[in-house]
């Protein structure tokens, strides 16, 4: 159609309906004036209704006052129009309509050019059982129209939880929400796709929603999302986000802990009625342990032989008496994999009662244990190895500060002690064994009080350490040699080897202990170059490992039926379910020792940290910060030289424990 001066036409202009005059056309713009009093240019194809009405375009007041008129009685026309009605009698009909046609079929024969423009704007409103297009309009069929009133449905319902987030927002960060207000379906929906977006970020439901709602009302901080469920009394300051992440639970289910009860109440009874465990009641039997440890799954024993030899006896709780695959508290186990201790909770992997009581070798009560006995010469050189299923009764609870103490006297702990130093002098220079005696940075949060300390490994330490190991390869050498199914923990040689692995000197050790090679779980027994061992398992706490208990059942139905529990099949699929569970244990674990240490370093912003020189790179230091032995990054300064092992001042330059943000400058060099 040509288009000509003084003639009406219709545009769509930010979702709004413009009603405009030409003044003049140039190929296939227009020049127009709108009923706004606006001149604009346009492309043609812009055009939603092209009128047979022309007004003149002078004087121009007059125009724009026309235009006006004609702009307000097609919406007065359009508001006459029942969009829906229209379609019911309509729809089916397979027909396609002009505008005019369209105001035809609503208000008769006669209609004016106002009417197909007020026809197109109630079509173009209700945008569902109708479409316009290209100039014509078409009935949307029956199914189409379900999808978008169903469309339509869903987003309302997003703007009203929009409105509703809005409003619990500023409830609880401007005054802070009440129970009635956090208490709402919707508020409870809200609080529940928050707590999402925090634990899984931009992977969760609906981490837009989330972020749509916090940026319209002005909280752009990283941590807003978090510190609204602080705020609201959903969560604590200090809330163990990693944990929740995980889905590690820290309560155990009904099923759970009726099968704990059954275990607590018939112990004593399974005892006497188990007649595979040899009575070792006797025998002088002891632990030693840290001072508040509960869980105590491996006692010791030692006794001369003739001819100046040892028999050392590891006796570790026998939980596989008890748990068996095909129980919930198995399967639970085998879940979470381990008991995780962290700076201010334990998470054990067995109900407490189990862990603390009924299964820990506490002093004085009857236990069933896994006793490893290894026969010893004067040098350490071992000369047989036997594994047995007994009763023990442990005859005292050492604490490393106590058995520390006797490791100072003659006795049977300094034999021990002297036993092990023979032992691992073997492990290093028959097997290349990496000790790597480095301390161990221990964090306690008690009270709100955050304790941060460097755990030297002491002789008592060592001593356990070292007999655990031996029981551990004990198992492995069984296990083996028996042909019986199993799970080796095995570790390729280091990277580099940059140390004998008699040293003593926490830098090198440091240093050597960077460059060692990941563990392996697996079905072959295979060489473990951190111990120097040919062979090697974990069996020592089955309270606390799921692998432990796994291969003290493998073992003990060995001993006592002749055949073992699982097949290699059955270990490889409790294989990848064991090490899930430990990946994410490391990873709370990890976290949570982070986050309050990080918090601890809170507190010393202001002072210069001592740290030394570990590795120098192409722009930057790696050091080591020295009452921590934590590994930060700080640039290098200018026009300074480095060396290993230099010793220099830092001090904290930002530090955040929610969001993992630790950053260092330079303090002064020493």
């Amino acid at each position: 159609m040509e288009i000509k001066e003084g003639q009406v036409v219709e545009f769509l202009e930010g979702g709004r309906f413009t009603v405009a005059v030409v003044l003049g056309t140039k190929g296939s713009r227009l020049h127009l004036l709108t009923h706004l009093g606006r001149e604009t240019n346009l492309s043609k194809n812009r055009l939603i209704h092209i009128s047979s009405q022309q007004i003149p375009l002078s004087p121009r007041t007059e125009a724009v006052a026309r235009l006006k008129e004609i702009h307000e009685t097609r919406d007065s026309i359009k508001d006459e129009v029942d969009i829906e009605e229209v379609w019911e009698l309509l729809e089916g009909e397979g027909q396609v309509w002009n505008p005019r046609e369209f105001a035809q079929t609503i208000f008769g024969a006669k209609v004016s050019p106002d009417h197909e423009a007020a026809v197109i704007r109630a079509v173009l409103n209700e945008r569902t059982h109708f479409k316009f297009k290209d100039g014509f309009i078409r009935a949307q069929s029956r199914e189409n129209v379900e999808r978008l009133l169903e469309q339509r449905r869903i987003e309302e319902e997003r703007l009203k939880r929009i409105e509703e987030g809005q409003r619990l927002l500023k409830a609880i960060w401007d005054k802070g929400a009440g129970e009635s207000e956090l208490n709402s379906d919707l508020a409870s929906d809200w609080i529940e796709a928050i707590k999402s977006f925090c634990l899984f970020g931009d992977e969760s439901e609906r981490a837009s929603e989330v972020k749509d709602l916090f940026r319209k009302i002005g909280l752009n901080s990283p941590s807003a999302p978090f510190e609204t469920l602080v705020r609201a009394g959903v969560w604590s300051e200090d809330e163990n986000i990693e944990l929740l992440r995980a889905e590690i639970e820290r309560n155990f289910p009904d099923e759970a802990l009726n099968e704990a009860k059954e275990i607590e109440e018939s112990y004593e009874d399974v005892l006497k009625n188990s007649p595979f465990l040899q009575d070792l009641l006797a025998l002088d039997c002891f632990t030693i342990d840290a001072a508040e440890s509960k869980d105590l799954d491996d006692a010791l024993s030692i006794r001369s032989v003739e001819g100046g030899r040892f028999e050392v006896g590891i006796h570790i709780t026998d939980v596989g008496l008890f748990i068996r695959p095909g129980m919930k508290l198995f399967d639970l186990a085998v879940e979470r994999a381990t008991s995780i201790y962290l700076p201010d909770e334990i998470i054990t992997m067995l109900p407490e009662t189990l862990c603390n009581n009924t299964f820990s070798l506490l002093p004085g009560r009857k236990r069933a244990a896994l006793s490893f006995f290894v026969l010893l010469d004067e040098e350490g050189n071992i000369l047989e190895k036997r594994v047995e299923r007994t009763i023990i009764s442990s005859k005292r609870k050492l604490s490393y500060d106590e058995a520390d103490e006797a490791v100072r006297q003659e006795g049977a702990i300094k034999q021990l002690y002297d036993l092990a130093l023979k032992l691992q002098k073997r492990r290093i220079v028959e097997g290349n064994a990496l000790p790597l005696p480095i301390p161990e940075l221990n964090i306690r949060v008690e009270d709100g009080e955050i304790r941060v300390w460097l755990d030297e490994p002491g002789p008592a330490r060592f001593l356990v350490s070292e007999l655990m190991i031996l029981a551990n390869w004990v198992a492995a050498t069984m296990l083996r040699d028996n042909s019986i199914p199993a799970l080796y923990r095995s570790q390729p040689e280091p990277r580099e080897r940059i140390i004998e692995g008699t040293e003593r000197d926490l830098r090198s050790n440091y240093r050597q202990r960077r460059l060692i090679s990941r563990g392996i779980l697996g079905p072959e027994p295979e060489f473990h170059s951190g111990l120097g061992l040919e062979c090697y398992t974990t069996i020592t706490s089955p309270i606390r490992r799921a692998l432990d208990l796994v291969m003290q059942i493998q073992l003990e139905d060995f001993i006592t039926k002749g055949a073992p529990k699982f097949s290699l099949k059955e270990l490889e699929q409790l294989s990848i379910t064991l090490q899930d569970g430990l990946m994410r244990a490391a990873g709370v674990r990890n976290a949570r020792f982070r986050y309050w240490l990080l918090k601890h370093l809170a507190t010393r912003q202001d002072e210069d940290l001592k740290a030394w020189v570990l590795d120098i790179l192409d722009t930057k230091l790696l050091l080591v910060l020295e009452d921590y032995l934590l590994t930060i990054e700080i640039p290098k300064e200018h026009k300074m030289d480095y060396h290993l092992d230099q010793e220099v001042n830092v001090r904290i330059k930002k530090v955040n424990p929610r969001e993992n943000n630790l950053k260092f400058e330079w303090g002064g060099f020493s």
